[in-house]
């Protein structure tokens, strides 16, 4: 399953915003993805960058990517429910990291045990 991992710095889209709430209503980790989202939209304008993972233009994970420098934390990772078991969060993982090394950041902390096991697998840690 090839996807396409881009970058986004706001919601900028009502299509990417229904996406991004629908896939969160799927995470453990907010009450809801309207809970999801209204953290989102004010960490975005706090050093956080959204990774989304699309394939054939859908939205089917994401990622947060916090702090500035040379180390950043990733957080709130989430695979839409039909595509788990398929390698995206890893996949997803991967391409932000080498995303985010181009820009010079040399080191990747985990903010869960899901991005733990991703890094440590990619040598990341």
């Amino acid at each position: 399953m090839p996807i396409n991992v881009h970058p986004k710095t706001s919601l900028d889209s009502e299509e990417v915003r229904d996406q991004i709430e629908r896939l969160y209503d799927t995470s453990p980790e907010f009450a809801d993805g309207k809970d999801a989202i209204e953290q989102l939209e004010q960490n975005l304008t706090q050093y956080t960058l959204l990774y989304v993972a699309e394939f054939n233009t859908k939205i089917i994970g994401a990622i947060w990517v916090t702090g500035q420098g040379e180390s950043k934390t990733l957080e709130n990772i989430v695979v839409h429910p039909a595509n788990r078991g398929r390698g995206v969060a890893e996949r997803l993982v991967a391409e932000v990291c080498r995303m985010e090394e181009e820009k010079g950041v040399k080191k990747f902390e985990p903010g869960c045990g899901a991005i733990h096991r991703c890094l440590a697998h990619l040598d990341k840690l």
